[in-house]
């Protein structure tokens, strides 16, 4: 049973810091907040086809970026996947959904994985950020909460961030304000999973992605939407110029994330 949002709110201070199992999916064995359990986490059944695509594009040794991370799910797949010898870097704007992940990462451990309470964009400001059903639905320009908004390339140019040779980005429709901040900063390798919020962002990431050289993946959900009423944010799959696509594109059909 869900709770009113009253309750949750004054529940979820004393239930975020009580840590169960994840006791199925690519998360199992790890600790997660009670407060956050529901929708599927704690079961592993959260967008389990989904994540088993991530887990399978996510390999050792990988600087993986989770822009948008929220309580850290993914984040700690990522943790997982890339092991002793790669990196993390998640990035949440939100100072709740923040607090969270850094409590999720340290419960379980994660000593390759670095929290950067800023959003990435094209203009370095200060904006609000909030709105939504939830938390996990938070965007730029809603609610009351200032944050900090960062480009991608200067925090690499300053040797803030280490470039990722994977990326997955899902930042409520601001998906393509972040590949416009990356500049030319993305290693030609790099792999992406890409949220697309909308049919404009659709649009602008896909305009992004070609004028830079990169291999597109369509997934089914995405086929799906452009044919007909839009689908709630299907992937896109994309791969540098550099990169291996076709060894994605195997990954990709195999996992039945795209069409043979």
């Amino acid at each position: 049973m869900k709770l009113p949002g009253v309750a949750r709110r004054l529940l979820d201070p004393f239930t975020e810091r009580i840590a169960v199992p994840v006791v199925g999916g690519v998360n199992v064995g790890r600790w997660w907040g009670v407060a956050s359990a529901g929708s599927g986490y704690a079961s592993g059944r959260r967008a389990s086809a989904q994540m088993r695509v991530l887990e399978a594009l996510v390999q050792e040794r990988d600087v993986a970026w989770d822009v948008g991370a929220h309580h850290g799910y993914v984040t700690l797949m990522m943790s997982r996947r890339v092991g002793a010898t790669g990196l993390v870097h998640a990035f949440e704007p939100s100072s709740a959904n923040s607090r969270i992940l850094r409590r999720h990462l340290r419960w379980n451990h994660c000593a390759n994985t670095t929290v950067h309470p800023l959003a990435l964009g094209v203009n370095e400001c200060e904006t609000r950020f909030g709105g939504g059903d939830t938390s996990k639905m938070h965007a730029l320009g809603q609610g009351s909460e200032r944050v900090r908004v960062r480009r991608a390339d200067r925090l690499i140019a300053e040797g803030l961030v280490v470039a990722p040779t994977f990326l997955k980005v899902d930042v409520e429709g601001a998906e393509a304000e972040f590949l416009e901040g990356c500049g030319s900063a993305l290693p030609p390798t790099v792999r992406c999973v890409i949220a697309m919020h909308s049919v404009e962002v659709d649009r602008r990431c896909t305009t992004w992605l070609t004028e830079h050289g990169f291999a597109q993946f369509p997934s089914r959900a995405l086929r799906h939407s452009r044919a007909g009423l839009w689908r709630s944010d299907p992937d896109l799959f994309a791969v540098g110029p550099a990169g291996d696509p076709e060894a994605v594109r195997r990954t990709l059909e195999r996992l039945g994330a795209i069409d043979a």
